[in-house]
């Protein structure tokens, strides 16, 4: 549509038109069995018609009346109803036109539709214009606009996800009957599955979009167009005057409405329809030419004009000027061109390996003036300029959204070169990774873009959550970021959350010289095969929003992990600084109203003069994988970022709460060639308001370890400077690293590096719900508790002892991928009325833990049963099927508080499951178990269950 698809939808639309038109202006008020055409494709789109095959569509086929459409992972197709409206399909969706009755002559009629999944977008003609005439199914809503443009994204369940962009009011109604209404543009509302549609709030940045994105032409798709229309068809169909508004416009309030207060029903400025100008700009090519191209396809030299001519001479649209010369001409206008700042990396002769580790001045530069030029005043494609040092300067195209490019086009002082480039919608954010022809082994990385407005930092009196994802490194080329393939950066079976951003209500983000600051939370999670064939890997990036030296806002923060590329051996720590970089004016992240997107590094910065905020760079940072009894390998990483939605139900429930439970797990030493088991009670500490977590675990250690019995370890912090190291999203997405105020201990002993306590821990723990859960692991039949008042996750690293007087270390005491579990204890009261009652309850769970098994390491998970007689305090546990294992304990076990202990005594086996009950009434159950064996090979297995009724 005019002002809203890219110029290949547009030009495609155009072409059809008048054909479209002819149909309509001929009915009267029925059910047609033609409802509309196909006025733009990609490929990967079919239509099956009713009682027909299904077939591929193609520009200019017909749409019938109860058909239905349906688009691969590259499929797009746009249909051009008789109405004059228009429905945009993106990638992987399903859609069916249930009924269509439009009479032309008054403008009345129906459109009702239904979706299962996919992402649509609704622009209104003239059937919107009247109340209840246009409405869309899904499993969880029916949406109802009134004379306007929605967005729509139905997940694989279900949850849908609307987006209003203009019109007089969009009314989302659940399955249940209850329904809300926006009326403002830009804001958006959730249904869930048997629930209600969610109140009007805010769009969060980047969704918009992210969904234009997806809905917009892109190369790889002619239509099937037997004849590729002209831009004197665009400037003669009439289209300008068939669509209610400028959806540029609407599209531009949308964004800016990011964000915002949450004055939900409001109107929105100049939002309706009937305030907004129609605009058509051919796109030129560097030439100066137009050239008419259809959803991507290869342009056709032999339909090209003159810049700001149809090839009759007449100007095209709305935006050029008459040149006076007497000809009927008119003058181009002059390019545009925006200047933007950001950084180059380079592996400079290093090869990918160790990806951008060079931090020289040729691996590593900052620049302040670079620019995107678009022709004659469109920003549909563009140049990019930039001069970066000895390295000269160096251009290439770019295009919106993702785009490969070059040789041809290209120019550098390292000769021509080709790549994949990313441009974000409102132009503000962009990045190219570039393979050099003459040295296709190496790699740059060129990121930039302008500041966003420093409005949006402000607190707006609630907490805001942002959501990004972490883009591939273009020279490591691993799937879970700030990993490198050798480290486990590609294992199958990865889960790799959002990059989130929490804002507190009152403090802006960048501040963080208070308690309260925008916090970061990022994890990943690869557990591949089982047993001895098993890889995993985990990495766990937790940061502070703070300040620059330059006073912008930016993050800093920390990566800590474990690597088991091989289950022979013991764990590789993965230990990194991570911030966001820095470009030539200071600015770490680009921008309009909102964050577009910003790249991080492994840079480290010294402490500022004050909390929160950075000194100058180290020179050199590097990233590092630290094997237990070897030297360590450094490398870099540049991972750009982009935002997403944020993830359904993060941030729906945000309590700051005091868990107690227990944890287990395996830790590796230098001080002997096994590892030992600890476990014991732990303490998990969340702050909502402040965004923060700490925890305690103090554990025992046992089978045998050399000199150690006891082992503190501390985890982020709710008071003091914590330096980046805790991060809370919501009860079920929080993290924390070692405690930089709290120090570590072994037997009670205070942990030094260099006299310094800081340096003595490099740990992470992680809630489980932040990464997927590895079900992969777990036996046919079990199945991981989904448990209300509990939660459960992993925790590992280094406890390094040092001394007083350098720095070198004389143990490392190194836990993998170990588990916690804790929760909110049952009441006393509630205890002593079960005790009363002489209560009996049952659980079933799942067991998860860390496995020794005769020189191979791994993790492995089984079923957990449970029964315990709260009038006798006794009962027994079971773990079943765990690494092809059973084990149980019966008996007495006398409440504590609410915690219970049993002891293992099996065949060849010994070992303890200390539990504790959780939640009204004993809900549910969790806790941790050691296992050994006690005749031949050495068997060792530590981790934690959780259960419910």
């Amino acid at each position: 549509m005019p002002g809203f698809a890219p110029l290949a939808l547009r030009i495609a639309l155009a072409a059809v038109f008048a054909g479209l038109s002819l149909v309509a202006s001929t009915g009267s008020l029925f059910a047609q069995d033609k409802v509309g055409v196909n006025s733009a494709v990609n490929p990967q789109a079919n239509g099956t018609p009713p009682g027909g095959s299904m077939r591929q569509l193609v520009i200019g086929q017909e749409v019938v009346y109860n058909e239905r459409i349906t688009t691969g992972p590259a499929g797009q197709t746009q249909m051009l109803f008789l109405d004059e409206s228009s429905m945009t399909i993106g990638p992987n969706s399903d859609l069916k036109i249930d009924q269509f009755v439009y009479d032309p002559k008054s403008g009345t009629g129906k459109l009702a539709m239904s979706a299962t999944r996919g992402l649509l977008r609704y622009v209104g003609g003239k059937l919107s214009k009247q109340n209840d005439a246009v409405t869309l199914q899904t499993s969880t809503a029916t949406l109802a606009v009134r004379g306007g443009a929605f967005i729509v994204n139905i997940s694989p369940n279900g949850t849908t996800n609307a987006i209003f962009i203009y019109g007089s009011a969009l009314t989302i109604t659940g399955a249940n009957g209850a329904s809300t209404t926006i009326s403002r543009p830009g804001y958006e509302s959730t249904t869930v599955p048997g629930g209600s549609p969610s109140p009007p709030s805010p769009e969060p940045p980047g969704q918009l979009a992210s969904y234009l994105q997806q809905l917009d032409g892109r190369p790889g798709g002619s239509g099937g167009a037997p004849t590729i229309p002209t831009d004197t068809t665009v400037a003669n169909s009439g289209i300008s005057q068939t669509i209610s508004g400028d959806i540029n416009q609407s599209v531009r309030q949308s964004l800016q409405s990011q964000g915002g207060t949450n004055n939900n029903n409001s109107s929105s400025g100049n939002s309706n329809a009937s305030n907004a100008q129609t605009n058509n700009n051919p796109q030129p090519n560097s030439a100066g030419q137009i050239i008419s191209c259809i959803a991507g396809s290869t342009c056709d030299p032999s339909k090209t004009v003159q810049v700001g001519k149809t090839t009759s001479g007449q100007p095209v649209g709305g935006n050029q000027s008459s040149s006076g010369n007497g000809g009927g001409g008119t003058t181009p206008t002059p390019p545009t061109t925006i200047t933007v700042a950001g950084r180059l990396k380079n592996t400079n002769g290093g090869g990918t390996i160790r990806g951008f580790v060079d931090q020289s001045s040729l691996g590593d530069i900052p620049y302040s003036s670079g620019t995107l030029s678009f022709p004659s005043g469109t920003t549909q494609a563009g140049t990019f300029t930039g001069t970066f040092g000895s390295l000269g300067t160096i251009s290439f195209p770019l295009a919106p959204g993702s785009a490969s490019f070059g040789p041809t086009g290209t120019s550098s002082s390292l000769g021509s070169f080709s790549g994949t480039s990313f441009l974000s919608a409102d132009n503000t954010y962009f990045y190219a990774s570039i393979t050099p022809t003459n040295q296709p082994t190496e790699r740059l990385f060129v990121f930039g873009g302008t500041p966003v407005n420093s409005s949006f930092y402000q607190q707006t009196g609630t907490t805001r959550i942002f959501s990004f994802s972490v883009q591939p490194d273009a020279a490591l080329q691993s799937n879970i970021p700030f990993v490198r393939s050798q480290a486990g950066g590609n294992i199958p079976n990865a889960s790799v959350s959002p990059l989130y951003v929490v804002a507190p209500p009152t403090t802006p983000i960048g501040q963080a010289s208070t308690i309260a600051a925008a916090r970061t939370l990022q994890a990943s999670l690869a557990i591949n095969g089982q047993g001895a064939n098993q890889q995993s890997v985990v990495a766990v990036t937790t940061g502070t929003v703070g300040t620059s030296a330059s006073g912008q806002p930016m993050l800093l923060g920390a990566l800590r992990g474990s690597s088991q590329m091989t289950s022979s051996g013991a764990p590789v720590r993965i230990s990194s600084a991570v911030s966001s970089t820095v470009d030539g004016n200071g600015n770490s992240f680009y921008g309009a109203n909102a964050i577009s997107g910003f790249v991080l590094d492994q840079t480290n910065f010294a402490k500022g003069p004050a909390v929160g905020t950075a000194g100058a760079a180290i020179n050199p940072s590097t990233a590092a994988e630290l094997p237990l009894s070897s030297g360590a390998t450094t490398y870099g990483f540049t991972q750009p970022v982009q935002p997403q939605a944020v993830p359904n139900n993060v941030g729906a429930s945000r309590t700051s709460q005091a868990l107690s439970g227990n944890f287990g797990g395996l830790m590796y030493t230098t001080a002997q060639a096994t590892p030992y088991i600890v476990t014991g009670p732990t303490i998990v500490s969340t702050d909502a308001p402040n965004n923060r977590v700490q925890a305690t675990f103090a554990g025992t250690a046992q089978s045998p370890s050399s000199g150690v019995s006891n082992v503190t370890m501390q985890y982020g912090g709710l008071t003091g400077d914590v330096q980046g190291r805790t991060a809370f999203v919501d009860n079920s997405h929080f993290a924390a690293l070692e405690s930089v105020t709290a120090p570590q201990q072994i037997n009670g002993q205070n942990l030094q590096v260099n006299g310094d306590t800081t340096q003595a821990g490099k740990l992470y723990m992680l809630s489980s719900g932040t990464v997927a859960q590895p079900t992969q692991l777990l036996p046919p039949g079990a199945s991981f508790c989904q448990c209300q008042y509990l939660q459960w996750g992993y925790w590992g690293g280094d406890l390094q002892t040092g001394n007083a007087s350098n720095a070198s270390v004389s143990r490392i005491d190194r836990g993998g991928i170990n588990t916690w579990v804790a929760g909110v204890p049952t009441p006393l009261n509630d205890l002593n009325t079960l005790q009363a009652q002489s209560a009996t309850a049952s659980y079933s769970g799942a067991a998860i833990g860390s496995v020794f098994n005769n020189g191979t390491s791994y993790v492995a998970a089984g079923g957990f049963n449970g029964t315990y007689n709260f009038g006798t305090q006794s009962g027994q546990v079971a773990i079943s099927n765990f690494d092809g294992k059973s084990f149980a304990a019966s008996g007495r076990a006398p409440l504590t508080g609410t915690n219970y202990n049993f002891t293992v005594a099996s065949p060849g086996i010994k070992g303890a499951i200390n539990g504790a009950f959780y939640g009204p009434m004993a809900a549910e159950t969790g806790g941790s178990f050691a296992i050994q064996s006690t005749i031949g090979p050495a068997y060792l297995a530590s981790g934690t269950y959780a259960g419910k009724r």
